[in-house]
Formats: C-alpha cells, structure tokens, sequence
C-alpha cells in the first residue's frame, strides 16, 4: 500500500470554505443505505473531502454512525446535486485506488455485492460489479447467483477480476474529516 499525498495541499485549501449544507439534501436523498426504509434513516456524522482523480477537483466522502456503518464517496455538482461514485454498507469498506474508489458491502443475510468506479473529471469513465448470492439456511452455503459486469456488460469472473486488478496498488488515505450536526429534524426524530 503506498500513502496519497499528492493533492492534500490544495484539498486543505478549499475545505475552508466548502458548504456542506448546499449538499446535504441530495446526499441523502442518493445515498441511504441499502437497508434503510427510507432516506430519513440516513445518521449522517462526518464528512471529508478528497481529489481521488487528481482534477483539482473535490470528491465528498460522508460516513455514517456506528449503527449503519455506511459510507459513500459523491461527485459534486455546482447547482448542489451529486452523483454517487461508491459506498458501502454494514461489515463492509472502500478501498482507494489512484483514479478510483471499490467497495465491498454485505447488502443482506447471504447477498454479498463489491465493484469499482474509475474516475475522470470526476465523473465514472469504467466501473465493474460481482454480485453474489448464498443459501444461508444450508450448512454449505450454496452459491444460488454470481454474475461479474464491467461497465454494464457481463463478463466471466476473469475478465472481471483482470479488471480490477488493473487499478493497480490500493492508496490509503488518512483525510481530514469533519463533523456533521444533525439537522432539527434528524434530532426531533430521535425522541
């Protein structure tokens, strides 16, 4: 694994006057975890902000609280609307590649889905999914669906795994984050 330091000057630069809440909304509209009713569920508690293509730039990495575990790296938009790039859910993580962010996320008791987004311009220019799923009321097991995509078209697992090996070494990184307050309605729910 090697650190990613190129770019962390000028992230720090801009952070000082980034809005979360001009994005707020959007985000979690777009970006509920998989297991939530709704995108009221959403606890959203930090966020961070990274250039993972090296366009100048930032990219928003929000987590979740403990209790859902989630997280999702968004592309941002001048009229305050994003696009999700990556997240993932409860057991699960991201990792970072130079130019592009997986993930791996146990969406449910026996579905198992991990993939990449390679970006340009902040924008996906390549993308791959696995998704799997397991008979979890069998001792063994049972694999009951496995497909592999690579930009929307289905592949075989090594084409797939060809693919997202291509990403090259995984990056880590160690941003800067910053607190998110509940809004008044995100602490009225909770009485």
């Amino acid at each position: 694994m090697m650190t990613l330091l190129a770019f962390a000057g000028q992230v720090r630069a801009q952070e000082a006057d980034f809005d979360f809440s001009k994005y707020r909304a959007a985000v979690k509209e777009d970006a509920f975890p998989r297991f939530a009713k709704s995108a009221e569920d959403v606890r959203m508690i930090a966020y961070a902000l990274i250039d993972l293509d090296g366009d100048g730039k930032n990219e928003l990495w929000v987590k979740g609280d403990e209790g859902q575990d989630w997280q999702g790296v968004f592309a941002l938009k001048d009229d305050g609307s994003v696009v999700l790039l990556a997240d993932a859910d409860v057991c699960s993580q991201l990792q970072f590649f130079k130019n592009a962010v997986a993930f791996h996320s146990y969406i449910s008791p026996g579905r198992v889905d991990e993939g990449f987004s390679v970006l340009q311009n902040s924008q996906v220019v390549h993308s791959g999914v696995l998704h799997q799923e397991f008979n979890i009321f069998t001792d063994e097991q049972e694999m009951q669906d496995e497909y592999y995509t690579v930009d929307d078209e289905n592949v075989d697992e090594e084409t797939y795994k060809e693919t997202f090996y291509a990403l090259g070494a995984e990056v880590v990184l160690t941003p800067e984050w910053h607190d998110i307050l509940p809004t008044y309605e995100e602490i009225d729910d909770e009485k």
